[in-house]
């Protein structure tokens, strides 16, 4: 299994645990690939995301443990935000939940 599958999972198991936001994700891990998040549904593929976030494996895994700050990471540059900023935010729930 990669990365990205397992990633994948961790995803559908958190929208399945909660409310989700309307906007989608597009979350583009450096070097390993994408994964296409919405409300409903999560795929491998990329697609025409409101907002996409580019960030390592290793800042993504330390994120979703709630051991970095969203906002730190962003300001050190550790996270890139393209789109809707606050899409950004409203996913950070379900972000947290893919732990």
């Amino acid at each position: 299994m990669t990365y990205l599958d397992e990633l994948q999972g961790k995803f559908e198991r958190a929208i399945a645990a909660g409310a989700c936001p309307t906007d989608s994700l597009q979350v583009n891990v450096k070097n390993e690939g994408c994964v296409f998040v919405t409300s409903e549904s999560v795929s491998s593929s990329e697609g025409n995301a409101d907002v996409t976030i580019t960030i390592a494996r290793k800042d993504l895994e330390s994120l979703v443990d709630g051991k970095l700050s969203p906002p730190i990471a962003f300001l050190q540059g550790k996270i890139k935000v393209k789109g809707n900023p606050e899409a950004a935010l409203r996913w950070l729930p379900v972000i947290r939940r893919a732990s």
